[in-house]
């Protein structure tokens, strides 16, 4: 009877304990090791979504620069590959028409000019009396904002007749991300490139063949991007 007794003492006694540690919950040292587990995760998902979304936003801003510069590129292709020159029997060029490529630098960089007459405008009727014109002089050149160390390119359009070709209109500015721009010519006589171009000059009558385009953009990564193109001028020889 007694060892009988000591065995259903112990046995409560066991069911106690067990009921006992059931309830106590978490000690502090499992809280701490919980939460650092936690924090880790959660740094790790941080990292991922904070590096996911820099290279979302350094893929935008180079496909911004990209489509800015490849918009100057088909535009410059468009207008120089109707580059146009009027030539009398004699040889003489008319003073209204022109081709003039100036090599320029600044910060020991090309920032070369281009001035040109072309038949790439869009013809639009001015009026009832005044007929278009698919002529158009062009100019391409840069504004330095030395204040701010940055280079707008600037096109200029003006669809009439122009006798000096060096004092364009107003234009308006197509980037102000340009790091550089350059042009050089093809000459069909003499078989070589050239990195200056003025149909004023004596000998100097006729377009060049091609134009090769050099123009380097700064995107808002601070990386420079490069544009090349060659252009096959239509008119030329």
């Amino acid at each position: 009877m007694i060892t009988g007794a000591r065995r259903v003492g112990k046995k409560v006694c066991g069911e106690d304990r067990t009921s006992h540690l059931s309830s106590r919950g978490f000690t502090l040292l499992e809280a701490l090791i919980s939460i650092a587990i936690l924090g880790t995760i959660l740094s790790f998902v941080y990292l991922s979504f904070f590096t996911a979304f820099n290279a979302k936003s350094y893929v935008e801003r180079r496909n911004e620069v990209y489509q800015t510069g490849m918009q100057i590129m088909a535009h410059l292709k468009r207008e120089l590959s109707s580059a146009y020159l009027d030539i009398n029997p004699a040889g003489l060029i008319s003073p209204y028409t022109y081709f003039i490529g100036i090599k320029d630098e600044w910060d020991g960089n090309p920032m070369d000019r281009l001035y040109f007459t072309t038949l790439s405008h869009v013809n639009i009727p001015v009026g009832n009396q005044v007929q278009g014109s698919d002529y158009a002089a062009i100019a391409y050149d840069t504004q330095i904002d030395e204040g701010k160390n940055k280079v707008y390119l600037v096109h200029r359009e003006q669809p009439f007749f122009v006798a000096e070709p060096l004092t364009q209109g107003p234009g308006f500015i197509i980037t102000r991300s340009a790091v550089s721009i350059a042009f050089y010519f093809f000459d069909a006589n003499t078989k070589q490139w050239t990195d200056q171009w003025d149909t004023r000059l004596q000998g100097m009558n006729h377009l060049p063949y091609a134009v090769l385009i050099q123009l380097i953009l700064k995107d808002r990564n601070g990386v420079d991007v490069p544009f090349r193109e060659i252009v096959r001028l239509r008119m030329g020889p």
